[in-house]
C-alpha cells in the first residue's frame, strides 16, 4: 500500500535564494559503488515551480538508474553530488543537451544574440568532443528528437495514479512511442496528422472502450507535457486540451437494436453461476484454491472491490461496539475509504486469516511480494472462471460479460431486492452520493452503522449456489 508524502517540497532545500536537489542514494546502490552517500545538485533557481519540474525531471533519471546499478546493468551514477554546473562531463549525452538546449531557448525567447552566439560555441565545441554515437544522442538532444515516451517516468511520478493504472499509461504510452519509432518519429514530430495515422493505423478498429482507455492515457501525458514546456501547442489550444489527441475518436452510432437482442453490458453473476464457481473441483493448483474462493467470498458478501481486497491489510480490520469492520483506506475513489461491516458468514474466514500476523500483513497473504496483487489474482480468477464455464461471451465485446466485478454487482442487486435504500447500499460499497440530490447528497453524514450491518446481512447465498 503506497504512503504518499504530504511534504509538496520533498528533495528540495533552499540555500540562500536558491533550490537544491537532495537525494539519499539506496544503500543497496551504494554499497555496489560506493561514493557520496546523497547526491545533491544545484537547480540554479529560486523559482518554487521551476525547482519541483526540475525534480521530478532528475528524479525519474535517477530512478532509472539506481535500478539498473541493482540488477546489474550499470556500474556508476552518471549525476553525482555536484552544483548543476560544475557536473556537466559527468552527465549523459541526452542530459546534457537538454541543459544546453533550454539555455539557448532562454537565450534566443530573451533576444541576447551575444549569449545565443557563445551557447553554440559551446554546443559545437562540445559535441565536437563526443565519440560518434554520443555525438548523435547529443544532437538529437539539442533538436528536441527523443523518444515519444522519454518523460513518461517524469509524468507519472505526479500522476498521483494507482499503481495499476500507472503501470498500464505506462504500457500504453510505450506502445506509441515503438510506432513512432519504427515510424522514425521522435516527440518533436508528434502533432494531430501524426495522431490521424496513429489512430487509423492503431486505434480505429479497436472496441471504443479500448480506444478511450489509450486516447485517454495519451491525452494525460501530452497535457504533462505541454505544462513543463516540453512540447509546443499551436496558437490558441489550451494547456489542458490533449492536444493533438484531443477531438480524434470518431463517435460511433449504436446500431438499431431488434427485438429479442440481448443486452451487451457486463452483468451481476447468477446465483447458479456462483454455484458452479463454489462447488465445482478447483481446476487450478490447489494451493490457490482457498485464496481464490476467500476473496470471491468477501466481494459477494460485501460488494468491495477486487483491488480492495487483494491489498487489505490486517490492521484494516478493526471492531467497533463489538462488531467486525473492513475499514478501507485506499482505492479507487474518494468515496472508496469507508468502513464496511464483516458478513457473519466471513467472521471465521476473517478470523483465519488475520491470525498471528503483523498489522501490515496482507489479509490475503499469499499474494505477499507480488507487484500488483490484484492484477495477479484477477488473471487467475479468469482462468477459473473459464474452467469451470462461467463466461458470457457476446459478439462484438473484448471480454466476458462476467467477471470478478459481477460479485459486486451481485452484491449491490441482492441488497436492493431486499430492500435496502440505494443511499445505504452506496455506503457500503463506496459510491459518492449525488451532489445534485441536496437532502442525501450534501447535508446527511451517510449511514449508521447499525444500517450498514443490516445492509450486509442482508444479502445471502441461495440454495443452489451454495449446495
Amino acid at each position: 500500500m503506497a504512503v504518499k508524502s504530504n511534504r509538496s517540497e520533498r528533495l528540495l532545500q533552499l540555500k540562500g535564494n536558491v533550490f537544491w536537489y537532495r537525494q539519499g542514494v539506496p544503500k543497496a546502490v551504494h554499497k555496489l559503488i560506493g561514493g557520496p552517500k546523497f547526491l545533491t545538485i544545484n537547480l540554479l533557481t529560486s523559482d518554487v515551480a521551476r525547482a519541483k519540474s526540475k525534480r521530478d525531471e532528475i528524479e525519474a533519471v535517477t530512478r532509472v538508474q539506481f535500478r539498473d546499478i541493482e540488477a546489474g546493468r550499470r556500474v556508476e551514477l552518471e549525476l553525482l553530488g555536484q552544483p548543476l554546473g560544475k557536473q556537466r562531463d559527468r552527465l549523459s549525452p541526452t542530459e546534457r543537451g537538454v541543459v544546453t538546449r533550454e539555455a539557448w531557448i532562454d537565450a534566443k525567447d530573451n533576444g541576447d544574440e551575444e549569449e545565443l552566439s557563445l551557447i553554440i560555441d559551446a554546443a559545437e565545441a562540445e559535441a565536437s568532443s563526443l565519440r560518434p554515437a554520443r555525438r548523435k544522442a547529443f544532437e538529437d538532444a539539442m533538436l528536441g528528437r527523443v523518444r515519444a515516451d522519454y518523460h513518461v517516468d517524469a509524468y507519472l511520478s505526479t500522476a498521483g495514479l494507482t499503481s495499476k493504472t500507472a503501470s498500464e499509461r505506462q504500457g500504453l504510452i510505450r506502445m506509441f512511442a515503438d510506432w513512432c519509432e519504427r515510424s522514425k518519429q521522435s516527440l518533436a514530430d508528434v502533432d494531430r496528422r501524426l495522431a490521424g495515422r496513429y489512430m487509423n493505423a492503431v486505434l480505429d478498429d479497436l472496441h471504443p472502450a479500448t480506444q478511450r482507455k489509450r486516447l485517454t492515457a495519451l491525452r494525460q501525458y501530452w497535457i504533462y507535457l505541454a505544462r513543463r514546456g516540453h512540447v509546443s501547442l499551436p496558437v490558441g489550444e489550451a494547456m489542458t486540451s490533449g492536444w493533438p489527441w484531443n477531438d480524434q475518436r470518431v463517435v460511433k452510432r449504436a446500431t438499431r437494436v431488434e427485438r429479442g437482442a440481448k443486452p451487451q453490458r457486463e452483468r451481476s453473476f447468477t446465483d447458479a453461476e456462483i454455484g458452479k464457481l463454489l462447488n465445482t473441483t478447483f481446476p487450478l493448483a490447489s494451493d490457490w484454491e482457498d485464496l481464490m474462493k476467500d476473496a470471491l467470498l468477501v466481494s459477494l458478501y460485501s460488494g468491495m472491490r477486487q483491488g480492495e481486497i487483494m491489498t487489505l491489510w490486517v490492521e484494516e480490520v478493526v471492531f467497533s461496539d463489538g462488531k467486525m469492520l473492513f475499514d478501507i483506506q485506499q482505492g479507487k475513489t474518494e468515496a472508496a475509504a469507508r468502513k464496511v461491516p464483516v458478513h457473519s458468514e466471513l467472521v471465521d474466514i476473517i478470523k483465519r486469516r488475520t491470525l498471528g500476523k503483523g498489522p501490515q500483513s496482507l489479509v490475503f497473504h499469499e499474494l505477499t511480494g507480488s507487484q500488483n496483487p490484484p492484477d495477479k489474482y484477477g488473471k487467475r480468477f479468469k482462468r477459473w472462471r473459464e474452467a469451470v464455464g462461467v463466461s458470457d461471451m457476446q459478439a462484438n465485446t473484448r471480454r466476458s460479460l462476467v467477471n470478478f466485478h459481477s460479485a459486486r454487482r451481485w452484491f449491490t442487486t441482492k441488497a436492493r431486492h431486499a430492500g435496502v435504500s440505494k443511499e445505504t447500499i452506496g455506503d457500503v460499497v463506496g459510491h459518492k452520493p449525488d451532489k445534485r440530490d441536496i437532502t442525501f447528497g450534501v447535508y446527511t453524514q451517510g449511514a449508521s452503522v447499525e444500517q450498514l450491518v443490516a445492509c450486509v446481512e442482508a444479502v445471502r447465498l441461495t440454495t443452489t449456489s451454495k449446495s
